[in-house]
C-alpha cells in the first residue's frame, strides 16, 4: 500500500468487487472507454480478470484502487500488454472528477515505472477515446504524445506514448 498525498492506493481484493462495479456501472465513467456501462455480469467477470492478473504478477504492475483518507474514488492500472509495452489507465467516480485527482493518480503510476528498472524499459502507453479532451490533456501535462488515431474494436481511439 502506498500512499500519494492524500491517497491510498493498493491492489485490488477478492472483497472489492462491488468498488469496481460503482465505476464500470456508470454510464458517465464508461462513456469514453466503452461507451456503455457494464452490466453486473461483464463486472463480475472482468473483476475476475483483474484478480487473475494481480495475483500472476509479482511487478508493480496490476489493478489498483484508490481511496481518498479512506473515500473509494477509482480504480488505476499498469498492465503488461506484451513483453515491452505497459499500458496505463485510470477511472474515476464523476464527483471527483476536475479536483486533481486523475493528474495524482497518473503521476503516481508513472513514479512506480521510474522505480523499477525492469519497468522503465517498457514503453508506457495510453488508450483513450480521442473526444475525451480532459483525459488528452491530463496525459499531454505527463509528457504522452499522440502516435496514433482510429477505430478499433468499433470504438474511436487515440494511442498516446509516453516520452519520459
Amino acid at each position: 500500500m502506498i500512499n500519494t498525498k492524500h491517497l491510498t492506493v493498493d491492489f485490488y481484493q477478492k472483497e472489492d468487487q462491488q468498488l469496481y462495479s460503482i465505476l464500470t456501472q456508470d454510464i458517465r465513467v464508461m462513456r469514453y472507454i466503452t461507451e456503455k456501462a457494464e452490466p453486473e455480469i461483464e463486472a463480475i467477470d472482468n473483476f475476475k480478470k483483474i484478480l487473475t492478473y494481480n495475483s500472476s504478477h509479482s511487478d508493480q504492475t496490476g489493478y489498483y484502487k484508490i481511496f481518498d483518507q479512506g473515500t473509494y474514488i477509482g480504480f488505476g492500472k499498469l498492465s503488461w500488454e506484451d513483453e515491452n509495452k505497459i499500458e496505463i489507465g485510470y477511472m474515476l467516480l464523476p464527483e471527483y472528477w476536475g479536483q486533481g485527482y486523475a493528474t495524482q493518480i497518473i503521476g503516481h503510476l508513472l513514479n512506480l515505472i521510474k522505480q523499477s528498472e525492469q519497468l522503465s524499459r517498457a514503453t508506457v502507453y495510453a488508450i483513450i477515446d480521442p473526444n475525451n479532451g480532459a483525459s488528452k490533456h491530463l496525459l499531454e501535462k505527463h509528457h504522452f504524445v499522440s502516435v496514433w488515431q482510429g477505430v478499433e474494436e468499433g470504438l474511436p481511439s487515440e494511442h498516446l506514448v509516453w516520452k519520459s
